[in-house]
């Protein structure tokens, strides 16, 4: 394939563009309840850049002012031969403010001296006079090997902080060798880890002052990756995650670890967990609240249950008895003696209080909570509905009234209706099996329209009642999209998202094809003309179902899974995920593996195909989709391979914009040429 820097056929990238570039979005809120103000992360494009600042909106006059745009004020904290000048900047983001409204904490990705490697630094900011202060050493990350912005909190005081941190290789040369010990050495997004951990640390923070290094406490680790510290509302003990453990490399495993900071005392509390999202305290110090699942065949957490530990007996008592998919929440708190979270249940969230047994459900609206915080007379919270993305609103607890306080894309979808949304049913093998059909705006019953079937990620993710841009790329661009959620995807309860366990390409195999097969019967349906989308699970499952029906004229493959045998010894996850879903170990179970693996039904392909993918994916690495594409070539197939420079398994929200435009334009271009 020859290297290309533009589009084959660039059309429809002007309106794949506006999507792309002219959405914003709101991806973290912190409620401030003594100025009764709502400080939020604004992510934008600017240019081929994506950018992100912090904002504040006064809730008694709606003024809205910018508090963080990328600068630094006042002091930073550095190694002694680095300088101010010697540190570029980037975006800001996770904005957290202290109890007492004060100063605020948040995330300032910054550039090392290393070419083009960039860390996520904590910083504190004095609202009082701006100054800004970054609280740890240079050579250290904020980013864990968890998620995307790392975890911090503050005490009750706001005297303190408690944040995840881990060391970061500080080599430049790469004529050094990297040594491999362990099977999980680096990760999707973070990149290399090597034998570094994640660790804590609490530092005391002293106002219009630097940070007290000399007060700085480190957590002893023990051998695991420790996260999302939560101080005790006395502030005297830290509540945290923990996958210390011989099994950390190949099993779901974490649990609570305490830490009492007046006798620097670690304990285990728990040995039952499989996977933690939140953690809370109760608002008395005994008990703690944690969203997360025992069992160790979820622990990827789609379908977390909410879990009361009895901190005097460590009795655990699992609060989630419907099997709701309890949404994890980094603002978990109690209030009122109440823990108000939020559920999904079949797609659609719900905000529940919980007290004791007692539930009652507080608000729903066919949507999806993104985030939630709570306080003693307001709930803040992110929706994504189907009229609209991400809408900051607040639900007032004295009357009960809910107010939309920022839309910040009300003109876009003014100016670009969405889609319109219906549901259907089919049973099969005693599992109702849900989907989606997403109608262009100007649907008429009378026209018929090509379809492309949009298959998620997972297994366990899902479709929900919310706005999804690809779907409106491809109703705005003529086609009908059909989403559904096979067994295996969350919100449906445990035994529908366990039933494709040891089971990829079966039973969900069927769930997708005669849900397609239903739909493909209305009039207004031209059952020649569909086609295929999926990205990672998706992606597998594209690939699976063109190489057992030519049902499908075109596909469009996003970062697959190809051959289960090669993937469980080169993605990060390989061990640790692929032997829970695809059948033990793999030396064991080689022919399971092979079985399971679309590679071994390629040469039954005749679909045209097109595979996407990032060439620093290594969640599904790029050479399962080389393997795919040098086999259907080899055989003479239609097939075209995209390499995305730099993109990792999260490139279409984390990429740079011109190849997320890329991406998606060429999706359309081939859906036009085979299905129009």
């Amino acid at each position: 394939m020859n290297k290309s820097s533009t589009i084959d056929n660039i059309k429809h990238s002007k309106l794949i563009e506006n999507y792309i570039k002219n959405l914003t979005s709101i991806s973290w809120i912190s409620y401030d309840e003594n100025s009764d103000a709502i400080y939020y992360q604004l992510n934008s494009v600017i240019g081929n850049k994506r950018s992100s600042n912090i904002y504040k909106i006064e809730l008694h006059n709606n003024k809205i002012t910018q508090i963080t745009d990328g600068k630094i004020e006042g002091n930073i904290a550095l190694d002694d031969e680095d300088s101010a000048e010697d540190i570029g900047l980037d975006s800001d983001s996770t904005p957290k403010i202290s109890p007492d409204g004060k100063k605020l904490a948040y995330i300032k990705k910054i550039e090392t001296h290393i070419q083009g490697f960039k860390i996520n630094a904590l910083f504190i900011k004095d609202l009082s006079n701006g100054n800004e202060t970054m609280i740890h050493a240079n050579y250290q990350t904020i980013l864990s090997a968890y998620d995307s912005t790392g975890s911090f909190n503050w005490n009750s005081d706001s005297s303190h902080i408690a944040y995840t941190y881990r060391e970061i290789d500080e080599r430049d040369d790469t004529s050094e060798p990297y040594i491999v010990n362990r099977i999980r050495y680096r990760q999707d997004v973070v990149g290399w880890l090597g034998d570094e951990l994640n660790k804590i640390a609490i530092s005391c923070i002293e106002e219009n002052k630097k940070c007290c290094k000399v007060k700085l406490t480190e957590i002893p680790n023990i051998g695991g990756d420790d996260t999302h510290p939560v101080f005790s509302n006395d502030g005297k003990t830290l509540a945290f995650i923990s996958d210390e453990g011989d099994t950390r490399d190949t099993h779901w495993r974490e649990d609570i670890h305490i830490y009492d900071i007046e006798s620097s005392e670690r304990r285990r509390l728990t040995t039952y967990f499989n996977g933690i999202g939140s953690i809370t305290w109760s608002n008395d110090d005994k008990s703690l609240f944690i969203i997360g699942t025992s069992d160790n065949k979820e622990g990827d957490g789609r379908n977390s249950s909410l879990f009361k530990i009895d901190l005097n007996d460590t009795k655990i008592t699992n609060i989630n008895t419907e099997e709701f998919a309890y949404n994890p929440q980094p603002n978990l708190k109690m209030t009122n003696d109440n823990l108000r979270v939020s559920y999904t249940d079949k797609g659609i969230s719900k905000i529940v209080d919980i007290n004791g047994e007692n539930k009652s459900i507080v608000y729903e609206n066919n949507s999806k909570i993104l985030q939630l915080c709570d306080s003693t007379n307001k709930t803040v919270f992110i929706e994504n509905n189907r009229n609209m993305q991400e809408v900051v609103k607040v639900l007032n607890k004295q009357n009960n009234e809910i107010h939309d306080i920022l839309i910040p894309n009300s003109k876009f979808y003014k100016e670009n209706p969405p889609s319109k949304m219906n549901k259907f049913t089919i049973n099969r093998t005693g599992f109702d099996i849900e989907s989606r059909v997403y109608l262009p705006s100007n649907f008429s019953e009378s026209n018929t329209y090509p379809l492309i079937v949009d298959i998620h990620g997972g297994p366990h993710g899902r479709f929900e009642d919310q706005i999804a841009v690809n779907q409106e790329i491809f109703t705005k661009n003529g086609y009908i999209v059909i989403a559904v959620n096979p067994r295996g995807s969350s919100s449906y309860g445990s035994d529908f998202g366990k039933a494709v366990l040891n089971d990829w390409g079966g039973e969900d195999y069927y769930d997708i094809i005669e849900s397609v097969n239903k739909l493909s019967k209305e009039k207004y349906i031209d059952s020649n003309k569909i086609g295929l989308y999926g990205y990672s699970y998706g992606g597998f499952m594209s690939s699976w179902i063109i190489g057992h029906t030519n049902q499908f004229k075109a596909a469009v493959i996003g970062a697959p899974c190809i051959n289960l045998n090669s993937m469980s010894g080169t993605s990060d996850i390989g061990i640790k995920f692929g032997e829970e879903q695809w059948g033990g170990l793999r030396h064991d179970n080689v022919e399971k593996y092979q079985f399971n693996s679309p590679l071994t039904y390629a040469k039954n392909v005749t679909t045209p195909s097109i595979i996407l993918v990032g060439d620093r994916d290594y969640r599904c690495p790029i050479e399962q989709a080389e393997q795919y594409f040098v086999t259907l070539k080899r055989m003479g197939n239609d097939v075209q391979l995209v390499r995305y420079p730099g993109g990792n398994h999260g490139m279409l929200s984390g990429s740079a914009p011109n190849l997320v435009i890329d991406f998606w334009t060429r999706a359309v271009n081939f859906f036009d040429k085979n299905l129009q």
